[in-house]
């Protein structure tokens, strides 16, 4: 850990530990950056895979560099940020690059004990906070350990619904066209894009309103929609990856034919593949 300037600190992780211990870790330390993203399991390694992220925060908001060994060259690389290519729960290794990352770096900063501007509504309505109010680390932190166990999304052995991989889809982003065509009262946010173009929708509100109801099933099979969160799906014990894509189809099915918006996969699917389109 080294000083940048008077606030920003540069931290090297190894790839092994643990996301959420890494970041604990850093709340204790008084170092703002990764606070809303408590509770996300894995391993800091995997975290750039996808650019993690939740509630107002991602990973390419503090990553600066990581190391990287290429399969195919067996080359060992120092990749900055600009060479991840960065999107939406997306990066240049998820979409093929075979390696295996080392250590990665991120800049964080020492703002007294407070978190980084909240930019999510749902911490902040918790917190009885506006919206951009900087509030203490462990406030945060503990905030969004609570939302995230009413959702089944912090692993827990006595939690059927915490047997997921997360948020099974991403949500959409679609022209202002398309998002104009929904409801009034669908959830629509700024787009990653920032380009004035685009909207970014609410997976579980399509999921939701296009007829599946949280726990929903298909018949005789052991994979269901969490009963806590639409967009989570759970195996509910002994489920088969197969009964899990079949119900992952259904629901893009039903929201394609509801709404005429394909919903993409978050998780990389190994040995088959989901309808990505």
């Amino acid at each position: 850990m080294r000083s940048k300037d008077e606030s920003k600190v540069v931290v090297r992780v190894q790839a092994g530990e643990d996301w959420d211990a890494f970041v604990a870790h850093t709340v204790k330390l008084g170092l703002a950056g990764i606070e809303a993203m408590s509770g996300i399991p894995g391993t800091v390694g995997a975290s750039p895979v996808q650019n993690i992220g939740a509630y107002g925060q991602e990973l390419s908001d503090t990553v600066l560099r990581m190391e990287f060994v290429d399969y195919a060259t067996r080359e060992v690389a120092v990749l900055e940020a600009r060479d991840l290519q960065f999107g939406y729960r997306d990066s240049v290794i998820k979409r093929g690059r075979p390696g295996v990352i080392t250590w990665v770096e991120f800049e964080l900063q020492d703002l007294g004990g407070l978190s980084r501007p909240l930019y999510s509504t749902q911490i902040a309505a918790d917190l009885g906070v506006e919206m951009g109010a900087q509030v203490a680390l462990a406030d945060v932190r503990n905030s969004v350990l609570k939302l995230r166990a009413r959702k089944g999304m912090v692993l827990d052995v006595n939690d059927p619904d915490s047997v997921s991989c997360g948020s099974f889809f991403t949500n959409p982003i679609v022209s202002d066209r398309v998002a104009r065509a929904l409801p009034s009262d669908a959830p629509k946010y700024e787009s990653e894009e920032d380009d004035g173009l685009t909207v970014k929708l609410s997976a579980a509100w399509l999921i939701e309103n296009s007829g599946i109801e949280k726990g929903f099933r298909l018949a005789g099979s052991k994979a269901a929609i969490s009963s806590k969160h639409s967009l989570a799906i759970v195996n509910t014990g002994g489920a088969s990856a197969e009964e899990i894509i079949q119900l992952a189809e259904f629901v893009q099915t039903r929201v394609a034919n509801k709404f005429g918006i394909n919903l993409v996969p978050e998780p990389n699917l190994i040995g088959f593949e989901a309808n990505k389109n």
